[in-house]
């Protein structure tokens, strides 16, 4: 019985043995996040496809130079959420954190960071301290701080595009981005990257 349980136990180390050398199993590894040794899937979208949308349409903005012809410098820009028109459920702050990390890093603009829609801030501790300095000056409650009114709004769109030829799969990425100056209520700029993969299934590299 112990020869039996033990000759079990030595085939099934063996047959593990086999499968991971067949699937190339190997142990966890830090990679470079700029390397090409990520994971890339075919089907949805990795962090790396972030890195490059984010970087190609704020290079696109800061070429055209539309931040340096605002009134106010450096410019303040108030973003709106990202609308996620793909298939896939994700945290959409994700790419707007590069965004916003890439206009920040330019020193051509300020996130406004105490106004928001509905009145929503995004540091609410922020707009508390603001709202509380306007009250011991003696402002009106009812006056909007000149530091929450924008010079330019963003707004940004996710789509993709699916196609198929035999077992090869292609799909894009598109990130779509208009700045609006709210003073005239017309677009000053706007801009779109793309990100193109093709693959039968998920691979290491491009």
């Amino acid at each position: 019985m112990h020869f039996f349980a033990r000759t079990l136990r030595v085939s099934s180390v063996l047959a593990l043995a086999s499968i991971c050398l067949v699937a190339g199993c190997r142990s966890a590894q830090y990679v470079d996040p700029k390397g090409n040794d990520l994971v890339v899937n075919v089907n949805r979208m990795n962090i790396q496809d972030w890195d490059k949308l984010a970087d190609q349409v704020i290079q696109d903005m800061m070429t055209s130079g539309v931040l340096t012809r605002l009134p106010n410098q450096p410019a303040g820009v108030l973003l709106n959420p990202v609308i996620n028109s793909t298939t896939q459920q994700f945290d959409t702050d994700g790419i707007m954190k590069k965004i916003r990390i890439a206009l920040l890093n330019s020193g051509r603009c300020e996130i406004i960071t105490t106004s928001g829609l509905g009145g929503r801030a995004e540091d609410q501790i922020a707009q508390s301290t603001q709202a509380y300095k306007d009250f011991k000056s003696g402002k009106d409650s009812a006056d909007i701080n000149p530091n929450n009114l924008p010079d330019a709004t963003l707004t940004a769109k996710l789509l993709e595009d699916r196609a198929r030829s035999g077992n090869t799969r292609q799909i894009a990425f598109v990130l779509q981005m208009s700045l609006t100056n709210p003073a005239t209520g017309r677009a000053i700029w706007e801009g779109e990257a793309r990100v193109m993969k093709q693959g039968e299934r998920s691979s290491v590299g491009f």
